[in-house]
């Protein structure tokens, strides 16, 4: 036995670190010495159960913040002085695309709530921005690149924003006409190197469908329209086989019980032309997790040793009532079953899914 646990045998710490399934296990275990942090790197962690990071109720733009982990039930205090006075566009990687919510100051940072690493884009001028990828391997040749949807206020655009570290520069793209049937507020994905987002049709009054964008020109791919009988999705997932849709009932009734809560999932069919949808009644070991107008897919293999924990599953936040006493609850919907339960019972905000990213 070591004089000291910072000499304990590599082997022996790779033991221990590879069986911290809970964000917050890891990354605890890296900060106790320098040593342990080395011998943990981020590239052999294993898979990690997705955070509900939540703000500070009582002030939207506070440096407080509180991550819930559901396998654990756990509640843990998380400060975090960069994002003092600083709104949120979604997250991405583990990153929040965040912006100064005062002095009318519109250039977008990108923010590690984990390393607290914030990253400065040059681009301003725009009204919000929605992360597309951010990550060291981009499909259209950006190296350590960012892609992001962004809407510019001045000419009442949306554009394809691409940031590289060592250009210092934002490169639009996107002036078709088709990225400006995008619709505020509804979903936008990115999925294998392309745009996906739901638009109005300019052909039929009032329909909407799903367009399809090369991001290298900003041009359109192809459209699809929804499945008979559904008129919008709620949600687009970029899962590692196909894009899903993801369509919400009783979500947002707050006179109906979470149980009564349930879900439709639809995939892309690429294969033949034209696309078109396909029911989903199974999707296999993966878990979804459901944020506003997104989600993303985890596996569920290595997290059964959590209770109750497994995949064909949604993962939902949504409020219990719309009274001054109700709270956020965490839902799960299973595919195969066709119901849903509560499974979490976090604080009184919305939340945002994330993995860390350390």
């Amino acid at each position: 036995m070591p004089g000291q646990w910072a000499d304990l045998h590599p082997d022996l710490l790779r033991h221990i670190y590879t069986k911290l399934y809970d964000p917050v296990d890891f990354i605890c275990f890296r900060a106790v010495c320098k040593g342990w942090c080395t011998g943990a790197p981020p590239s052999e962690r294993p898979p990690q159960f997705p955070l509900l990071l939540e703000r500070n109720l009582d002030h939207k733009y506070s440096s407080e913040f509180k991550l819930y982990s559901l396998p654990t039930g756990k509640t843990y205090s998380l400060q975090l002085p960069e994002a003092q006075n600083k709104m949120f566009f979604g997250q991405s990687e583990g990153y929040l695309v965040t912006c100064r919510a005062v002095d009318h100051d519109c250039s977008p940072a990108l923010l590690n709530p984990f390393t607290r690493t914030e990253l400065l884009l040059p681009f301003d001028n725009c009204y919000y921005f929605i992360p597309l990828y951010i990550g060291t391997t981009d499909p259209i040749r950006n190296p350590d690149g960012v892609v992001m949807l962004v809407y510019c206020h001045e000419k009442g655009q949306h554009r394809i924003g691409f940031w590289n570290k060592d250009e210092y520069n934002w490169g639009l793209r996107g002036a078709d006409s088709c990225l400006q049937r995008i619709i505020s507020g509804r979903p936008v994905v990115f999925h294998k190197g392309r745009l996906f987002f739901i638009g109005y049709s300019w052909h039929i009054t009032f329909e909407c469908r799903l367009y399809a964008i090369d991001l290298t020109t900003g041009g359109k791919l192809f459209d699809v329209g929804f499945p008979d009988q559904i008129h919008r999705f709620d949600c687009l997932v970029d899962a590692p086989s196909a894009l899903l849709g993801i369509v919400q009932h009783h979500l947002c009734s707050y006179d109906v019980a979470l149980e009564e809560c349930w879900f439709e999932v639809y995939q892309l069919e690429e294969g033949e032309y034209p696309p078109h949808w396909t029911k989903l009644s199974n999707i296999g070991d993966l878990m979804i997790f459901l944020n506003p107008y997104n989600g993303f897919c985890v596996s569920a293999n290595g997290f059964h040793k959590f209770h109750g924990i497994r995949g064909n599953c949604i993962y939902f936040t949504r409020w219990n009532g719309n009274d001054h006493n109700s709270r956020r609850l965490i839902g799960r919907y299973e595919l195969g079953e066709e119901r849903s339960e509560v499974v979490g019972h976090p604080r009184e905000t919305s939340g945002t899914w994330i993995v860390p990213n350390v």
